[in-house]
């Protein structure tokens, strides 16, 4: 993809539909830089009728979900870690400003690694990007959904193999500052809208996870995303690593007849 094609925020629109809706890549993050685009994203919500996220934030905090982020009642950070590697993460915690991990010893690995990407990237405002667009939404009185339903993230959730889980933080926990430069780049390629590199990054990290997480997910949004455009305007907001590729968000709405043009960003 050519770079001025690459963008984080895309029109959709078809052949015979008047109307516009939007597709966005969102990040979990609370920097600064990223919302100093908040305004002019937040023009395009104001065009649509409905806004969605992957899932509708009002079902992230329901039993089962967060029966889903903790590990089994048997179980613990503490003896799933050998004790270097536990004191290891606890001074990652430390450095990074995070909670005490004697909180965090029932989380389940993949939401740790979530944790210390998010407290990598600086918090430096109060909600995620993609909770503040939600409010946003809501605020202004749009209908706001989940583009995939809770039962099929419960059921993603609960197919990831937990020994894949703890083999990755540990070796985050082994070469941490490798981690952490590998953030402050992907940062870098979101404020300048390098969906092809977000992409391949998160293909990467992904491994055995990725046809279950990237390609059968992206095919479901764009069936959606393609057969709701056409009932009303949407803007959408998805992981930005959803976006680019062969079985990308974007391509698969062309398939489906689609035309996306990007819309540039001005990020401060």
């Amino acid at each position: 993809m050519k770079r001025k094609k690459q963008s984080l925020l895309w029109e959709v629109s078809f052949a015979g539909h008047s109307a516009k809706s939007y597709v966005f890549g969102t990040m979990h993050v609370k920097s600064k830089r990223v919302f100093s685009a908040f305004d002019q994203i937040t023009s395009y919500i104001d065009q649509c009728d409905a806004f969605c996220l992957e899932i509708d934030a009002a079902e992230t905090g329901s039993p089962e979900m967060q029966h889903l982020l903790m590990l089994p009642a048997e179980q613990s950070l503490q003896n799933l870690l050998k004790p270097k590697e536990y004191t290891r993460l606890d001074r990652i915690l430390t450095q990074l400003k995070g909670p005490s991990i004697l909180h965090l010893s029932r989380l389940r690995p993949m939401h740790l690694i979530n944790m210390l990407s998010s407290l990598i990237m600086v918090e430096e405002t109060e909600l995620i990007l993609d909770m503040s667009l939600y409010e946003y939404a809501q605020q202004q009185d749009k209908r706001t959904f989940g583009i995939e339903t809770k039962e099929e993230h419960l059921h993603i959730l609960s197919s990831i193999e937990s020994e894949i889980e703890i083999r990755q933080l540990r070796a985050i926990i082994h070469n941490f500052p490798a981690f952490k430069k590998q953030h402050h780049r992907i940062m870098e390629d979101y404020i300048h809208g390098r969906i092809d590199k977000l992409y391949l990054q998160g293909k990467k990290s992904l491994g055995k996870w990725r046809k279950m997480l990237l390609k059968d997910r992206n095919i479901k949004m764009a069936t959606r995303l393609n057969k709701l455009a056409k009932q009303e305007t949407v803007f959408c907001a998805i992981g930005a690593g959803h976006l680019y590729g062969k079985f990308g968000v974007l391509r698969l709405l062309k398939l489906h007849g689609a035309v996306v043009k990007p819309i540039k960003l001005e990020f401060v």
